[in-house]
């Protein structure tokens, strides 16, 4: 298991750059998890929210391969 020392995202590379606790750096590019991860708008709206307000959250359910069902059963509708 992957503990999360630190976690960031940078938008000009669009990859969520991330250390565990020991030490080991790990960068995942976000845009090719949201190809696999996210079918609709609303899906990849809430794997946007969990990238910028929770991106520990992100990474762990990324990790534990839960990623997918989280955003099919929490998308974000967007107001009109």
């Amino acid at each position: 298991m992957v503990y999360v020392k630190r976690c960031e995202y940078d938008l000009d590379t669009g990859k969520l750059e991330m250390e565990d606790v020991d030490g080991t750096r790990y960068s995942i590019d976000v845009y090719m998890v949201e190809d696999l991860c996210a079918d609709t708008m609303y899906e990849r709206s809430a794997l946007d929210y969990l990238l910028y307000n929770e991106p520990v959250k992100y990474v762990n359910l990324l990790l534990s391969g839960e990623l997918r069902e989280y955003v099919q059963q929490h998308p974000i509708y967007l107001e009109d």
